[in-house]
C-alpha cells in the first residue's frame, strides 16, 4: 500500500501546492519517511524496528501513519471549505490574520535565572513572531525582520532549546520539550527572517497609507544649503548627476566650486571608485572651511588624473581664508596599500598642490562584524564581571569606537581652524559616512536636535548611499559573499553619539530612548525610511507612497525622546572627549534619570497648572463675597463676615502648604451660606488631582485592568494620568482636546 502523500489524487495536490502568503511557501507537512505521527499528537523521530518486530507489525505501523496524514489532510480542507473559525483568525496577526506556524507549550527561558520560565504559545505570521504567556502575564512580539540568527541546541531531557539572536542586540530562549515542533520552529524563523525581496519587507504590508508625501522626508536639499549659508559665488548647486546619471549611489543634487567645469567634474568622476567624485556635504560659515567627501581613487601603483587634482585644488581655493587641504584617508595605511593591487589605493601627495595626507585606522566591515559578535558574547554569555570585561576587551568594540571618535575629532578641529577637508575611505559610505556625520554633530547645534538629527541621517547616511539592506541585512543573503556585506556600521554610529552625549549631556536635545529606538526600527523594517542601499533604490521602490516614514511615527512620540537637561546655548562646538566608557544603552538596560526628571517636570507643571485654578477660584469667592456685603448689610450674620475676616487674615505662602481645611471653605459649602453654589468649591475641584505619583520604579504593568501590558523594559516609556497619578500605557492614555492633560479612560 502506497503512502497518501505519494498518491495523486485532487485532494493531495491541493495540500501539496497549499502556501500562506508571502514568503512561507515552503512550509509544508514533512515527509513520512523519517517520522510517525500518532493519534496524539506525538513525534517519535527516526523509528528503526527492532530485531523482535515483526513485519506485519512494520506494515500496521505504515497504514497508522498514512492512515494518521490523511485525516489530518482532510480535517484541514473541512475547515477550510466550512471556514471553521480557530481560536487566532482574524486577531491581527500578519496580513491577513493567518499564522505559518502554531506551538504550544513552550516555555520563555531567563538566561540569568532572575525570573521563573514562562510558560506559552508561540505563534510566527507574515510579519512577527508572537510568544503569549498561558496565564496571560507577558506577551513578546519580535518583528521578522530583526532575527539575525536562530541557534538550535541538543536535546535533553528537559527539551531543546532555541535560540533567537536579534539585530537589535536582544536574545531569546525557547525551551521546546517536542523535538519535531522545535525543528519545524526552528526551519520556520529562518525562512521568515531571510525574505528573498525587498518587496517582500514588513513595511510594504502597510495596506493604509495615509501620509503626506510632503512630510515622509525630512531633507530638503535647497533648504538645508541656505540654512549652512553657503555662498554662491564659492559653491554652485550642479545637475551633472540628474536622474543618477553619472553615480547611481549619489544624490541627485550635489555641489561643487563654481570655478569646477563638467570636463574637470566629469574626470574626477571616472578617477573615483563607483564613480563618487568629491562634493560638498557641509560648509562652516564661521570660518569658511568646507567638508567634502569622495570614494578612493583608482590609482593603482601609478595612475593619476589631471582633473580630479583641479578638482582638489578648486575645493581648497573655495576657502577664502586658507587654500590649504586634509586629504583623510580612514583606513588603515596598510589596507589601503593592499587597495593599489586591485587597482585603487590613494592619492600621491606629490600630485596634489597645498594638500595633506591623513590615515586613520578605522578598520574594515569585516573587523567590525567580528567584534560586534564577541561583544555580544560578552553581554549574553559571561557569568561575572571579570570575565565581562575581559571579553569586551577582546572583542575591541571601544577601540573602534574611539577610532572613529578621534577621526571626526581630528576633521571638526581642522574647520574650526579654518581647513577645508575632503574625507573618503574605500567606497565612500562606510567609514566616511560615520566620521563626516559625527564631525558634523560636534560642529553644528542645529544636528543635535531631534529634527535636525533627521535632516543629518537623510544626508548623509541616506542621500551619499549607504546600503542599508546590505549592511543590515533586510534581504536574505543568497550566498556567503553577500553574507559578509553585514556590517553593524549605522550601530556603531548610533553608539559614537551615545558616547558623546555621555559626556555632553546638555548638548543634546534627544534622549537615548530616541538613538535605541531608531537603531531598532532601522532593523525592523517596519518604516521605508531605511529600506534600500541608495535615493535611486528608494526612488525606484516607490517607498514614499507605499510605505510609512519612520519621522513621522516618532512625531507622534515626541515627548518621549526630549532630553531635560538639554540647554541650547550651552554648547556651539563639541571639542575634548574621554575614552568610551561602556557599551550601547540597549546592552545595558538601566533606569534612566532623564525619565525621572521628566515625570517630575510634568508633575510639577500639573501641579502648578491645579495652584493656578484655584487661585483664580479664590479671587472669584473674594469678588463674590465682597459684592454679597454690600447688598446684604443688614442681613444675619450666616458666617460671611467672619469668613470675609478669615480670608483677608489668611497668609499663604505656597497652596500646596495647607496643611488643614481653611473654615471659610467649610461654611461657604454649608446651608445657612446663601452666598455661592457649592460647586465652586467642591472636593472634587480641589483634589482631583494627586499630590502623588506613583513611582516609576517597580511599575512594571499598564495601571488598565482592562489591558494590564507589560512594560518588559526601561526603554518603554511609563506615562501618568495627570488626575490619578497612575501610570499606562500609550494606548490606554489621551490627550484631551484642548492639549492641556493627559489622562486615563478613568479619569476622563
Amino acid at each position: 500500500m502506497s503512502s497518501p502523500s505519494s498518491v495523486s489524487t485532487p485532494l493531495s495536490s491541493w495540500w501539496n501546492n497549499m502556501s500562506l502568503s508571502g514568503y512561507y511557501a515552503t512550509i509544508s507537512t514533512p515527509s513520512t519517511s523519517n517520522f510517525s505521527w500518532g493519534f496524539d499528537g506525538y513525534t517519535k523521530q527516526n523509528i528503526v524496528p527492532s530485531q523482535g518486530m515483526s513485519t506485519a507489525a512494520g506494515y500496521t505501523e505504515d497504514i497508522t501513519v498514512a492512515g494518521s496524514l490523511l485525516k489530518d489532510k482532510i480535517s484541514g480542507l473541512y475547515e477550510s471549505l466550512i471556514r471553521k473559525e480557530t481560536p487566532l483568525t482574524g486577531c491581527g496577526y500578519g496580513e491577513d490574520g493567518r499564522i505559518a506556524m502554531m506551538v504550544d507549550k513552550v516555555y520563555l527561558v531567563d538566561r540569568l535565572g532572575a525570573h521563573e520560565n514562562l510558560l506559552g504559545t508561540v505563534h510566527v505570521t507574515t510579519t512577527h513572531i508572537i510568544f503569549r504567556a498561558e496565564d496571560g502575564s507577558k506577551e513578546l512580539w519580535l518583528a521578522n525582520g530583526l532575527i539575525a540568527s536562530v541557534e538550535r541546541g541538543s536535546l535533553t531531557a528537559a527539551g531543546c532549546i532555541l535560540i533567537i539572536r536579534c539585530k537589535h542586540f536582544q536574545v531569546i530562549s525557547l525551551l521546546i520539550s517536542r523535538d519535531k515542533a522545535c525543528q519545524d520552529l526552528y526551519e520556520t524563523l529562518v525562512h521568515a527572517s531571510k525574505p528573498v525581496n525587498v518587496s517582500e519587507l514588513l513595511a510594504f504590508e502597510n495596506r493604509e497609507i495615509n501620509e503626506d508625501s510632503k512630510t515622509w522626508k525630512r531633507l530638503d536639499w535647497s533648504a538645508e544649503m541656505r540654512r549652512q549659508e553657503i555662498p554662491q559665488d564659492q559653491w554652485m548647486e550642479s545637475d551633472i548627476n540628474s536622474d543618477y546619471q553619472i553615480c547611481d549611489t549619489y544624490p541627485d543634487r550635489l555641489w561643487f566650486p563654481t570655478s569646477a567645469n563638467t570636463a574637470v567634474l566629469m574626470g574626477s568622476c571616472r578617477f573615483r571608485s563607483r564613480g563618487r567624485l568629491p562634493a560638498l556635504t557641509y560648509y562652516h560659515k564661521s570660518t569658511g572651511a568646507a567638508l567634502c567627501r569622495c570614494a578612493q581613487p583608482l590609482t593603482g601603483f601609478s595612475a593619476r588624473c589631471v582633473e580630479d587634482e583641479k578638482l582638489m585644488e578648486l575645493i581648497g581655493k573655495a576657502n577664502t581664508n586658507s587654500e590649504n587641504l586634509f586629504l583623510v584617508d580612514t583606513r588603515p595605511r596598510v589596507n589601503a596599500m593592499v587597495n593599489k593591487v586591485q587597482g585603487k589605493g590613494f592619492e600621491d601627495e606629490r600630485n596634489y598642490s597645498n594638500m595633506r595626507f591623513h590615515f586613520f585606522d578605522i578598520e574594515n566591515i569585516h573587523v567590525m562584524r567580528n567584534s560586534q559578535a564577541k561583544l555580544l558574547d560578552a553581554v549574553t554569555k559571561c557569568k561575572d564581571v571579570t570575565e565581562y570585561w575581559k571579553t569586551m576587551e577582546t572583542s575591541g568594540w571601544l577601540k573602534h569606537i574611539r577610532a572613529v571618535i578621534e577621526c571626526a575629532l581630528f576633521l571638526a578641529e581642522s574647520i574650526s581652524r579654518g581647513t577645508s577637508c575632503v574625507v573618503h575611505c574605500s567606497d565612500g559610505w562606510d567609514r566616511t559616512s560615520q566620521t563626516v556625520a559625527l564631525c558634523q554633530l560636534l560642529l553644528d547645534p542645529y544636528y543635535r536636535t531631534i529634527h535636525g538629527f533627521q535632516v543629518l541621517i537623510e544626508k548623509d547616511w541616506l542621500g551619499f548611499g549607504h546600503k542599508f539592506d546590505d549592511r543590515c541585512g533586510h534581504v536574505g543573503a543568497l550566498n556567503d559573499e553577500a553574507a559578509k556585506e553585514v556590517s553593524p556600521i549605522f550601530s556603531q554610529f548610533l553608539d559614537c553619539v551615545w558616547q558623546i552625549m555621555q559626556q555632553r549631556p546638555r548638548a543634546f536635545q534627544f534622549n537615548e530612548r530616541y538613538l535605541i529606538e531608531m537603531h531598532e526600527n532601522v532593523y525592523s523594517c517596519q518604516f521605508g525610511t531605511f529600506i534600500g542601499n541608495c535615493d535611486k533604490d528608494r526612488r525606484d521602490l516607490n517607498v514614499a507612497k507605499r510605505t510609512k516614514s519612520l519621522w513621522n511615527w516618532m512625531d507622534l512620540r515626541h515627548d518621549d525622546y526630549i532630553n531635560p537637561f538639554y540647554a541650547p546655548t550651552s554648547h556651539s562646538a563639541l571639542f575634548g572627549f574621554g575614552y568610551p566608557r561602556s557599551s550601547f544603552p540597549r546592552l545595558q538596560p538601566r533606569e534612566r534619570i532623564d525619565d525621572l526628571t521628566m515625570t517630575a517636570i510634568e508633575h510639577v507643571g500639573v501641579l502648578e497648572s491645579h495652584v493656578a485654578q484655584l487661585r483664580i477660584k479664590l479671587a472669584e469667592l473674594r469678588s463674590q463675597i465682597g459684592i454679597s456685603g454690600q447688598t446684604s448689610s443688614n442681613m444675619i450674620d450666616s458666617g460671611t463676615s467672619s469668613a470675609t475676616e478669615e480670608f483677608k487674615n489668611m497668609t499663604i505662602s505656597h497652596p500646596l502648604e495647607i496643611s488643614s481645611p481653611i473654615p471659610f471653605l467649610e461654611r461657604a459649602n454649608s446651608q445657612e451660606s446663601g452666598v455661592m453654589e457649592s460647586s465652586m468649591c467642591s472636593d472634587e475641584s480641589i483634589s482631583k488631582y494627586q499630590l502623588k505619583w506613583q513611582p516609576l520604579r517597580g511599575a512594571t504593568r499598564c495601571s488598565n485592568i482592562a489591558c494590564r501590558g507589560e512594560f518588559s523594559s526601561t526603554i518603554d516609556r511609563r506615562i501618568h494620568c495627570h488626575r490619578c497619578g497612575l501610570i499606562f500605557c500609550r494606548r490606554c492614555v489621551h490627550v484631551t482636546s484642548d492639549q492641556r492633560e493627559r489622562l486615563c479612560d478613568k479619569c476622563d
